[in-house]
């Protein structure tokens, strides 16, 4: 706006110098074009009458004001300079007014009798829905879920199994609607609302339908804050809240619903449109305690970069450093406070909870060695698993695109002296199963958007007992956990615009460790070896609809 106020005070002030240099019908012509966007301004509201008229007048009151002379020479004739303002500055300055008043015109819509809020313009909606029949398969030889749940003593596997020989048939719905606001070119903010129960499983946001009708609950997903402040690389971005997975990583490590509370920041730049580099970092409170200094947390950092290899051929890597802080089991040595302090102290600080755990880590009885209680578990291993994630994609080599992943994890805490000191008991037969891997190709459009786009996905998986923290875990594989091996198919076919199905089949099985496993049938607590490597074998078929908007 103060562009514009400048060019018409400048065109109404040079109009009598004009005058003197130009004839009277181009003198109107140069009026009566200042005085209609003059007019325009204020029909518009850009510009208010009192302001258009003090305006003329100011131009008016400095047009009667003789310009100041200067001093006569008496050894030079006296010069008369009259300004003059070239046809080419004014035709400038008419070009630069309409120039800026259209751009305002079609950025505000104005005259639109429909016209919409200029904040809406800058608010993307989006969402999807998932329809997705499921069928779980458990084998008859699988040891019955009464065995876990009868383990007391350290060390436990999958204590909290309820049925590993009745097959399930269930209907499950994942609605979610995503909403980011641009409130500049620096900050950006994004919430999601997204189905499933809440408290008890922090990686899948699936509702199993069957509730007598009754109405589901939305969650609060997502809720951040991105800012990109301009740097000298303009590749710094910061997230603040409950935001989307920082890191470049598989499902192996991250499942896809999973989402982050806390603060990551990430540092990309780009050498050439074909290679670059990344650093991500963040921290993340996992469990706040009210009267503990025991809060546990995730802390985490990557490295990475990407690199067009040939013509259609990309590769890209990262490699990330992960500590799960105080989230290993710590016995306690004293049974649990009564009286006053029943209430006051915080005990089991360090347990595992239930709603979070599924199965597969080593787990240890947390309960004073004079308990007779129910046992209260926590994680025998520390956690700080180093992820190394390789990705290939190639476009316009093979007949359809490709894409091809590597993922491998080592949880490099596992300690067996520092476990068995912390559960307060000998374990020599407890071994060390820290290692994990996925391998994964996946054929056809890398994006289903319209009718006909296809994809095809093989993937094979190893993850042993303590590479990764069971609760963060996908719950397709070996319904959830670690300790398996195993395989899954499937594919996709658009059927419409924004609208495909799904089908997957997924085999796991448990690993054997070596130590021979016995139970007597029918005593659920003669148990002979160890309980991790019990046969349990998990067939998983889904069959989706989905549609994205």
């Amino acid at each position: 706006m103060k562009p514009i106020l400048t060019l018409l005070t400048a065109s109404l002030l040079a109009l009598p110098a004009a005058a003197q240099t130009t004839d009277k019908e181009e003198l109107a012509r140069l009026r009566a074009t200042t005085q209609a966007l003059i007019d325009a301004l204020v029909a518009q509201g850009l510009l208010t009458r009192d302001k258009a008229e003090a305006i003329l007048k100011q131009a008016q009151t400095t047009a009667a004001t003789p310009a100041p002379q200067p001093q006569a020479d008496a050894a030079k004739p006296n010069v008369l300079r009259i300004p003059y303002v070239p046809e080419t500055l004014r035709q400038q300055m008419r070009d630069e007014i309409k120039a800026e008043v259209l751009a305002q015109a079609k950025g505000e819509r104005w005259g639109q009798a429909d016209a919409l809020p200029e904040w809406l313009g800058r608010v993307k909606i989006a969402g999807d829905i998932r329809a997705r029949a499921q069928s779980e398969f458990f084998d008859d030889r699988n040891v019955p879920a009464e065995v876990y749940r009868a383990q007391t003593a350290s060390p436990a596997w999958a204590p909290d199994l309820t049925n590993t020989t009745t097959g399930r048939q269930r209907l499950t719905l994942r609605g979610r609607i995503d909403v980011e606001a641009r409130l500049s070119d620096q900050v950006l903010a994004g919430i999601r609302l997204a189905t499933g129960s809440t408290g008890n499983s922090a990686t899948s946001t699936s509702q199993t339908l069957g509730n007598n009708f009754n109405r589901y609950t939305l969650g609060l997903d997502r809720a951040y804050i991105r800012w990109q402040p301009p740097t000298f690389m303009n590749g710094l971005s910061a997230d603040v809240g409950r935001m989307p997975n920082p890191f470049y990583s598989t499902d192996l490590v991250w499942p896809e619903d999973l989402a982050f509370d806390g603060v990551a920041a990430k540092l990309s730049h780009a050498f050439a449109p074909q290679r670059g580099l990344f650093a991500t970092a963040g921290v993340f409170p996992l469990e706040e305690l009210n009267l503990s200094t025991r809060d546990k947390w995730l802390l985490g950092a990557q490295l990475g970069g990407e690199i067009d290899l040939a013509r259609g051929v990309q590769f890209k890597l990262g490699l990330a450093g992960y500590e799960f802080h105080k989230v290993a089991g710590q016995r306690e040595s004293s049974p649990p406070p009564s009286g006053p302090r029943n209430g006051a102290t915080n005990y089991f600080a360090s347990q595992y909870p239930t709603s979070l755990r599924l199965k597969g880590n080593t787990l240890i009885n947390l309960n004073d060695p004079t308990s007779t209680a129910a046992p209260t578990w926590g994680l025998a291993s520390r956690f700080r698993p180093v992820n190394l994630t390789l990705g290939l994609q190639l476009y316009g080599v093979m007949p359809v695109p490709v894409g091809i992943t590597l993922d491998w994890i080592k949880n490099t805490g596992f300690d067996l002296k520092d476990i068995q000191a912390r559960a307060g008991v000998a374990m020599p037969d407890l071994r060390e199963k820290t290692t994990a891997l996925q391998g994964r190709v996946q054929a056809g459009a890398p994006r289903l958007a319209r009718r006909g786009d296809w994809q095809a996905f093989a993937a094979l998986r190893l993850v042993e007992r303590d590479a990764w923290i069971d609760g963060f875990t996908d719950t397709t594989w070996h319904l959830g956990g670690t300790n398996y091996k195993g395989w899954s198919l499937g594919g996709n076919y658009g059927l419409d615009r924004g609208f495909w199905l799904g089908a997957r089949w997924t085999s796991t099985r448990n690993l054997d460790d070596s130590m021979r496993f016995l139970a007597v049938p029918g005593d659920p607590t003669s148990l002979s070896g160890n309980l991790s490597s019990a046969p349990l074998r998990i067939d998983v078929f889904q069959l989706d609809l989905n549609v994205r908007f």
